[in-house]
């Protein structure tokens, strides 16, 4: 038991910083492209926080089983680096009864996977739909940002309005766009400037934009003829924000709703779910070996190799995936034949001796 311990100590400890490390670079990545939809105003600056959070079990789903491999990699190739292990060699504790140890720790991060792939994701999965909505019920003055160009309705309109006020009125305004009565002549361009503007709700529900005290212009690119409209009051209709947020209804649903419908996408996607789970005590099986490390080679000398045939596992299960919904891969075996393989090479590898694994030191210096 105090040995269980100081092993779960080490793997849990560096698991912990591995995940931290990396969840940061993927939800930052994530966060600046939102960031820089929200500074354009395609999006609202309101929803970012939601979207990450819900975003959360995704980035999750694949950062532990993930960090779980490499943290084990790290921790036992410390073990063969201060010959901690030749002493529990000598002890009579052999690799066979290290990865039984390994596999007891393996099913804590299978059990919380579990609960991020079969219930949190689903229900963040809704989440981003109902974000969706919101972003979707908004309309370009929703999203204006005072003192700021901004590109809107597609690329086809350009706005700028010095200041909103706090009851939402604007103030000097300026917009730019391509006339849309003609698609045929995409030369004319309306452009409209006006002191003040403010939304209205029509009896329909719809949203206006009606500009105050300002003039249209209208005018041909490269001509000489324009036409000039001077009003006190000019409405627009306000469009509904075309944003996408990425999204897909497959995810959305529970594993029970999933094994009632009989379409391809809802079967590749249980058996992803069941993926994720059961790569981890595959992942342990190849973590051992590659923790296998002389004391003159360091404890990062297979990171690399590691990395890249984890990376390797994922990409071929989300092929599977893909192939298995689009029809070009029967349901089954499906996924599980990816599994198969990697479990095949885990138990080639355990083994091989040391110098058929000698081969990864190449890999690394390369």
């Amino acid at each position: 038991m105090i040995l269980f311990r100081y092993l779960s100590r080490e793997v849990f400890t560096a698991m912990a910083i591995i995940a931290f490390v990396v969840f940061v670079i993927a939800s930052g990545s994530r966060m600046s492209r939102y960031l820089s939809d929200a500074a354009t105003g395609a999006l609202s600056g309101e929803l970012i926080g939601w979207l990450l959070l819900y975003r959360l079990p995704g980035f999750l789903e694949l950062i532990l089983p993930i960090s779980f491999f490499l943290a084990i990699m790290l921790a036992h190739a410390r073990l063969h680096v201060d010959n901690e292990l030749q002493v529990l060699n000598s002890a009579g504790f052999g690799e066979g009864r290290l990865i039984r140890l390994t596999l007891v720790q393996s099913l804590f991060v299978m059990l919380l996977t579990s609960l991020i792939v079969f219930w949190l994701r689903p229900a963040a999965e809704l989440g981003i739909q109902e974000v969706k909505a919101s972003q979707k019920s908004m309309t370009e003055f929703d999203l204006l940002i005072p003192g700021r160009f901004q590109v809107l309705n597609s690329g086809s309109r350009v706005t700028y309005v010095q200041s909103l006020s706090e009851d939402q009125l604007l103030e000097n305004i300026f917009m730019t766009e391509r006339a849309v009565d003609d698609p045929s002549d995409d030369a004319k361009v309306v452009t409209m400037v006006a002191a003040s503007g403010e939304a209205r709700l029509d009896a329909s529900g719809d949203r206006f934009l009606v500009l105050q005290d300002g003039r249209r212009y209208r005018s041909v690119s490269g001509g000489k003829a324009h036409q000039v409209i001077v009003f006190e009051e000019f409405g627009q209709r306000l469009q509904r924000d075309q944003y996408d947020i990425e999204s897909a209804e497959v995810r959305e649903r529970s594993l029970g709703a999933l094994l009632q419908a009989p379409d391809r996408a809802a079967w590749a996607e249980i058996q992803w779910r069941l993926s994720l789970v059961l790569m981890i005590p595959i992942l342990v099986l190849l973590a051992v070996p590659l923790g296998r490390v002389e004391p003159r080679d360091g404890r990062f000398s297979r990171v690399a190799p590691g990395v890249l045939l984890c990376f390797l596992y994922l990409v071929l299960l989300s092929g599977a995936r893909s192939a298995v919904t689009e029809g070009r891969f029967p349901v089954m075996p499906g996924l599980f034949s990816v599994h198969l393989g990697f479990l095949i090479l885990a138990v080639i590898l355990l083994n091989a001796g040391e110098k058929s694994l000698n081969w990864f030191k190449t890999v690394q210096k390369r």
